[in-house]
Order: structure tokens, then C-alpha cells, then sequence
């Protein structure tokens, strides 16, 4: 079921796009929404590697990801239509103020897995992502972050 509701949302959002052809820019920007939710960017140095960042912030937290992906075009291929594949490892930032206004800082290890489709038409890149995570630096914690989103590329 959930196969058929991916590939009618791909199928979909590919035919209401415009018919001129997009060719994207290596930056990318636009939102990433769970954990973090905030900005999220990322840059292709290569045509498969990139560099990507998320920040997330509200009223007693500061968020920040930096990670180096890898991509592996063409694993996950629904009805001709390619879902990019992509792995990775980075760091994790994560300040939180108490209410007793004592700050909470964690350092953590991230290894990245996820999925992104960048659409023919328009420079539009959807991706979701589990984002394991070693915290080395105030307390030992093994968490998983999850995140979806989109970007668009210049």
C-alpha cells in the first residue's frame, strides 16, 4: 500500500511540473521537519557527493547537522522513476537550556542513511532520513534522529 501511495505521489508531482526542463545547481536549500525541524542545505561537490547541514532551533534549544553524503543513483527504482540512496557521517550539536537555566550541550558521531528524489522538471529535491548518533561529549546516548524534507537547488 504504501509503495502505491509513493509511486502515485511521484507520478503525480512529475506530471504537474512544468514542461520545461530543470537543470539544478549544486546548492540546495529549503526545510527539514522532525528532528531537526529548521533550514536545512545541501552542496554537491561532486556528482555523487555532497555536504549537507540542518539547523533547527526554538525557545530552549539550538540544533545544528553536518554531514558528508554519498549517493547510489538508481538503487531504488519505482515504476522507471529513480530514488537516490544515500549514506553518510557527520556531527551532531545539540544545546538545550534547562529551566533551571543551566545549559545542556551534547557532541555526538552521526551516520546518516536516507532517501532523496530530485524531480526532471523542477530543481526540487524531497529526502528523508534516519540520522544514527553516537553522543561522546557531556553524556554517552545512542539516539536516532528522523527527518523529512525539501530543498530547492540553485
Amino acid at each position: 500500500m504504501l509503495r502505491k501511495l509513493l509511486r502515485a505521489t511521484l507520478l503525480m508531482l512529475t506530471v504537474a511540473s512544468p514542461a520545461h526542463a530543470a537543470t539544478h545547481g549544486p546548492f540546495g536549500l529549503g526545510i527539514s521537519l522532525i528532528d531537526p525541524t529548521g533550514i536545512s542545505a545541501n552542496y554537491y561537490h561532486e556528482k555523487q557527493k555532497s555536504f549537507a547541514a540542518a539547523l533547527g532551533w526554538g525557545d530552549d534549544y539550538l540544533r545544528l547537522n553536518l554531514d558528508h553524503l554519498w549517493y547510489r543513483r538508481d538503487i531504488i527504482v519505482i515504476d522507471r522513476i529513480p530514488i537516490d540512496l544515500y549514506f553518510g557521517v557527520g556531527a551532531r550539536y545539540y544545546q538545550h537550556e534547562k529551566r533551571n537555566n543551566d545549559d545542556e550541550s551534547e557532541i555526538g558521531i552521526r551516520f546518516p542513511v536516507g532517501v532523496a528524489y530530485i524531480f526532471r522538471k523542477v530543481p526540487i529535491q524531497l529526502f528523508g532520513e534516519l540520522g544514527p548518533a553516537l553522543v561522546i561529549v557531556d553524556e554517552s546516548a545512542f539516539i536516532i534522529d528522523i527527518a523529512i524534507g525539501g530543498r530547492y537547488y540553485f
